[in-house]
């Protein structure tokens, strides 16, 4: 209960602030008593995705659930229309394509009207006399109705067939598209310092506000969630104690290799959790997202702000670049052999609940409470936002909305407090779910089912089944340390590397890692390393690929990447 009534004030709290505008801080209940008396009745639709197909009966359950919040909230109604994620964007295009054709047909229409008349005029056939009208001004109530229980309220006008109001907006590629065909407004004077709604940039992590402009505009509000995942470093605190390993001179796993050699000379336990991935390699392949081995690399340094950028001026580069080279001349081929010797050495345990030496795991911010008991826990990466990341979901204006600020301010309270938020993600409390004793959700049915990062901010929501309740207050702290990759935003110019060249060097990929892979000792893999960089060294691609300010190579990608970072990346902060 006491959890119920603090969402509650801070649902309130954050209402009077949106209510505020630039001159005030706080509104009073009589200002906004004041405000909602003069505000006219506005309908809106908003298209969203849910995870499989619900009843009408549970739509007419969520809608009247929303509605009891924006109509008190802002007068506001909101037809909520339901489509699963297979039929989502088919359905909206259809609906923003039929709207499109109605305005072509009528300006078409309008035009034939026009040359019409400007042909009988050349004719010297006057077909309307000119008149002059008197305009006068009429003004009207605001429309009532009696309810079921023959109370007097407003009475909210009908949804046109042409209007499209507040959208779901999956990935960057759609995003894209629907600002090319002109079907989202820009929202940059919304969310402006002077604008209503301002406040989303205080609940929003600016990494998705400052990477997800098109053209520099912004044209969907993102959906808060985590930012990528930690690299940890564990070190088993008996074996650190024993062999006298300092916590503070450890930044790497290279720091702990002495150790990992002394743990299997002298211990029963395993000297290395499991095999890990290489965190401090990037791979230039067709797919500048994917983590996939290629043959054209870079090396990070731990020095790149633990792989991310915090803080970038938007006309300064950062104070580190990549060198691209081929795969075989980078450091990547230490970290391959040093995991094939520890294979071929049963350096790895053999279960996953055994004691370890030393490992290297991925997670969130709380898997450090799982170890740190038992294992000195370093941060070796931090979480760092990708594309994948910042494009995941979004909600937008449609250029055919009834009202860009009513629309702006439902999106806003999706992302600023929990009362809509949760009956938008989960339902009716008591019909869908409930809440425990610790404060834990529990699902009584999947009547109503819906993806947490795309109905809002999830830190407004409560945590998931299953999950701790603590999760977003970890959540939160895991954000603030994150990073955008210091390659976001370099898909923007990708287009201009050489296609050919990037599907020739994917073969060349393709033939060098079939043949690593075929290597069954860590005596056959060295041989090869030192084959390979060798063959690659005359490679003409790779040349192409990797050589700087040649007039004749200005296709590659190091030319590429080079121009795009001396001209400074986006701020993230």
């Amino acid at each position: 209960m006491k959890r119920r009534i603090l969402s509650l004030m801070l649902c309130l709290v954050t209402l009077l602030t949106v209510f505020a505008g630039c001159q005030k801080k706080e509104v009073d209940e009589e200002d906004l008593n004041k405000e909602q008396s003069v505000r006219t009745a506005v309908s809106l639709n908003m298209w969203v995705v849910t995870e499989n197909k619900i009843s009408e009966e549970t739509e007419a359950l969520i809608e009247n659930a929303f509605n009891e919040v924006t109509k008190s909230r802002f007068t506001t109604y909101v037809d909520l229309i339901f489509c699963t994620e297979s039929e989502y964007n088919k359905a909206l295009d259809a609906k923003f394509e039929g709207i499109q054709a109605a305005i072509d047909a009528a300006e078409a229409e309008e035009q034939r009207k026009k040359e019409e008349a400007r042909s009988l005029k050349a004719a010297g056939i006057t077909t309307v006399a000119d008149t002059t009208e008197e305009v006068t001004t009429v003004i009207t109530e605001e429309a009532t109705i009696l309810n079921e229980y023959g109370v007097v309220e407003l009475e909210y006008p009908a949804i046109p067939d042409d209007q499209i109001d507040i959208v779901l907006i999956l990935g960057r590629e759609r995003l894209e598209e629907l600002v090319a065909n002109a079907y989202l407004e820009d929202l940059d004077d919304e969310i402006s310092d002077t604008g209503t709604s301002k406040a989303l940039n205080d609940y929003i992590h600016p990494i998705f506000f400052n990477h997800t402009k098109v053209e520099g505009s912004t044209y969907a509000i993102p959906n808060n969630h985590l930012i990528g995942e930690y690299t940890y470093l564990l070190i088993n605190r008996d074996m650190a104690e024993k062999y006298y390993i300092h916590e503070g001179s450890v930044s790497d796993f290279k720091d702990v290799l002495n150790l990992v050699e002394d743990i299997k000379a002298n211990e029963k336990i395993a000297p290395v959790k499991a095999p890990f991935d290489d965190y401090l390699t990037y791979f230039w392949g067709e797919d500048i997202e994917s983590d996939g081995f290629s043959i054209l690399a870079s090396n990070y340094t731990l020095s790149m702000k633990q792989l991310g950028v915090k803080g970038v001026a938007s006309t300064t580069p950062s104070n580190q670049k990549f060198n691209v080279t081929d795969v075989f001349s980078t450091k990547h081929t230490e970290h391959l052999l040093r995991m094939k010797k520890y294979e071929e050495g049963g350096y790895f345990a053999k279960t996953e609940n055994e004691e370890f030496g030393v490992g290297v795991v991925t997670g969130d911010y709380a898997l450090r409470f799982e170890y740190e008991d038992d294992y000195i826990v370093k941060v070796l990466r931090n979480p760092i936002a990708t594309e994948a990341d910042v494009y995941e979901s979004f909600f937008g204006v449609s250029t055919y909305t009834a009202n860009i600020k009513r629309a702006m301010e439902v999106i806003t309270l999706l992302n600023t407090t929990s009362e809509l938020r949760n009956i938008l993600q989960y339902g009716i409390e008591d019909v869908h779910y409930t809440i425990e004793d610790d404060g834990s959700i529990k699902r009584l049915n999947n009547d109503y089912m819906m993806d947490i990062k795309k109905t809002g901010n999830i830190f407004m929501a409560y945590p998931e089944e299953g999950m701790d309740v603590d999760a977003w207050t970890y959540g939160k702290l895991h954000n603030q340390d994150a990073a955008a990759h210091i390659l976001l935003g370099f898909r923007s110019v990708w287009e201009n590397v050489n296609p050919d060249l990037m599907k020739r060097l994917t073969a060349l990929t393709k033939e060098y890692e079939d043949k690593m892979n075929a290597c069954k000792t860590s005596e056959e893999l060295e041989a090869f390393f030192a084959t390979a960089k060798s063959e690659l060294a005359g490679n003409p691609d790779i040349k192409h690929a990797k050589v700087m300010n040649n007039e004749e190579l200005t296709d590659g990608v190091s030319q590429i990447y080079l121009e795009w970072y001396n001209e400074g990346w986006p701020s993230v902060e």
